[in-house]
């Protein structure tokens, strides 16, 4: 499926790890980008003016991931996205896992707006199993591990794919985004998080449907990570994530502190 905008934390992600720019870098939004003939607008129609890349995270502004990934360069930006685990299996010791899909960004005629849309989410699919590992990377550290079912596995490093300094510095923006919104917020634990609404495609016709994946991805304590959650509804009855998947998160992830006992950080 094509995951949206919880994208959005591993573009900046690699940016940050690329040197193409800081949590603090400043863009100055007009409200649409228009690539290969094709605008792009954020979800809420609004153009924010002068906003750092943190605000981006924080207000989920799509023109600032286009923004970010053009500051990344097209070649850079898919050799992360490939370090963090897309269009590959984990190897995961259940049966038929599939690779996802980058093959927008490999066509030999891959446009900028294909690489501009994929910075959000959109027109790249991915798995919930793969999807949930590259937020455990930022989560770890920046190291990518190999996802598995038998507690009797011995844990297994990948690779590591940002260094220590951008996953906190990434970490930081995720917190940020769940301090102002509040929805996802738990007394006494920094949680970082991110939503996402990608639009449904349409087979049969191409472009998209006017139906919605809603999905949430964080994790918590910030300082000292102990679970990674990943909740997606597929056509929700409502139009924001912030009243469907982030509720429900938010509930998710107060029973896993509670019942692991713990510490508030």
């Amino acid at each position: 499926y094509e995951p949206g905008s919880v994208f959005k934390p591993l573009t900046m992600a690699t940016g940050i790890e690329t040197g193409a720019l800081t949590p603090e870098t400043i863009f100055n939004d007009s409200g649409s980008v228009t690539l290969n003939g094709k605008t792009i607008k954020n979800w809420d129609e609004k153009a924010y003016g002068k906003v750092t890349m943190t605000n981006v995270i924080e207000r989920s502004i799509n023109t600032g991931a286009v923004y970010a990934q053009k500051l990344i360069g097209n070649a850079k930006f898919y050799e992360y996205l490939k370090k963090f685990g897309f269009a590959q299996k984990t190897d995961i010791d259940l049966p038929d896992e599939t690779n996802g899909s980058l093959k927008n960004l490999e066509k030999k005629d891959a446009r900028p707006i294909d690489f501009a849309t994929a910075s959000f989410g959109q027109g790249t699919a991915v798995t919930p199993l793969q999807l949930a590992n590259a937020f455990s990377a930022i989560a770890n550290g920046g190291l990518l591990m190999k996802p598995y079912v038998n507690a009797e596995t011995e844990p297994s490093i990948v690779r590591r794919v940002i260094s220590k300094e951008t996953a906190e510095k990434v970490t930081k923006m995720m917190v940020s985004a769940v301090e102002k919104a509040q929805v996802a917020a738990i007394p006494s634990y920094r949680v970082a998080g991110k939503t996402g609404t990608a639009q449904i495609p349409n087979f049969q016709t191409g472009g998209y449907t006017e139906e919605f994946i809603h999905s949430y991805v964080g994790f918590a304590p910030a300082s000292a990570p102990r679970f990674v959650i990943l909740i997606k509804l597929d056509k929700p009855n409502a139009t924001l994530a912030g009243v469907t998947v982030v509720p429900a998160f938010r509930e998710l992830a107060q029973f896993v502190l509670t019942y692991y006992n713990v510490p508030p950080d």
